[in-house]
């Protein structure tokens, strides 16, 4: 779908015109064919986050890791194309001033999609809401009720229970909640991995493997639908930004700690540097100001990670 009707879309939003309501989980088809060839930079809420990533491009490695984490959240969710390939600041910022670039496969609802997660964005909502919003996981209603219940003293844990009981209620069907995978047995190399990276980057051992056993199991060959890779999970453009191939596993698990701990660093908390790794670092962000509760996924992620931890450590 070209740039002008997403332009149409995106400024009948901020009118006031009737495009999906935002109360609800956007979901809208469209009359297309199942798959529609589009330029990336054509989508007006991609565009929006693009500035951080080009921003990104002159920090350390984790803070540009960082940056294309929300942006292949927002480009996956918006587009419906989860496999993104790993696109360079160089093509994309071409693509502004050329047009065309790099192409996606969207699905029906892309317009709709992208006016609604354009406005998510302007309105201050992290990339993994807005994408959580447009893929129909939460509803805009919901995540904004709990901000006012955070707003009025509330407490974290309250907001938390009302946005779980939303996301399970509108989401159950569509199975988004972390699996709780059986881990495989870990073999003394991985072992040896684990301990040779948590070391040179400052990271507890036990951490890692805790954050390990939940992303992946402990198989280097696990795929999620989100399109992450192996042991750690990292998404592709994360990988390419912290100089890895996710499939090789020691170059997983090396960039999986190295991100990890740079994010320890930037947020000096461990369940915050849990948020960012697995919601991504600007919904970690709203989370520390007090503006966000934890639910689905990442709420389930930070809770079994550090359940595994605590057990890890009650054995030693």
């Amino acid at each position: 779908m070209g740039f002008p009707v997403v332009l149409v879309a995106v400024l009948a939003l901020l009118s006031g015109t009737a495009v999906p309501a935002l109360g609800d989980a956007v979901s809208a088809p469209e009359s297309r064919p199942a798959t529609n060839d589009i330029p990336l930079m054509s989508l007006a809420s991609v565009r929006a986050l693009f500035g951080t990533v080009a921003r990104a491009s002159s920090m350390m490695d984790g803070q540009r890791a960082a940056a294309w984490t929300d942006f292949s959240t927002m480009a996956a969710a918006v587009s419906g194309d989860s496999n993104l390939d790993s696109f360079t600041v160089e093509a994309l910022t071409q693509a502004l001033t050329t047009g065309g670039g790099p192409r996606v496969n969207a699905t029906p609802g892309v317009a709709s999609r992208d006016a609604a997660a354009f406005r998510l964005l302007q309105l201050g909502y992290s990339a993994r809401e807005a994408a959580d919003v447009v893929s129909g996981r939460i509803s805009l209603r919901a995540l904004d009720t709990a901000q006012r219940m955070l707003a009025v003293g509330k407490g974290r844990d309250a907001a938390a229970d009302y946005l779980d009981r939303q996301y399970k209620r509108i989401a159950l069907a569509q199975a988004t909640a972390v699996p709780d995978l059986q881990p495989a047995r870990r073999s003394r190399p991985l072992d040896v991995l684990i301990e040779k990276y948590a070391r040179l980057h400052g990271v507890e051992a036990a951490v890692v493997r805790a954050i390990m056993e939940t992303e992946s199991a402990f198989d280097a060959a696990a795929i999620s639908s989100a399109g992450a890779v192996g042991l750690m999970q990292l998404m592709p453009m994360t990988a390419r930004e912290l100089g890895v191939n996710p499939f090789v596993p020691e170059q997983n698990v090396e960039g999986g700690v190295r991100y990890f701990a740079q994010l320890m660093k930037r947020f000096g908390d461990l369940e915050m540097a849990l948020v960012a790794y697995n919601g991504g670092p600007g919904y970690a962000q709203r989370f520390a100001r007090g503006q966000a509760a934890l639910y689905g996924e990442t709420r389930d992620y930070v809770r079994k990670v550090l359940s595994r931890l605590a057990s890890s450590r009650a054995r030693s």
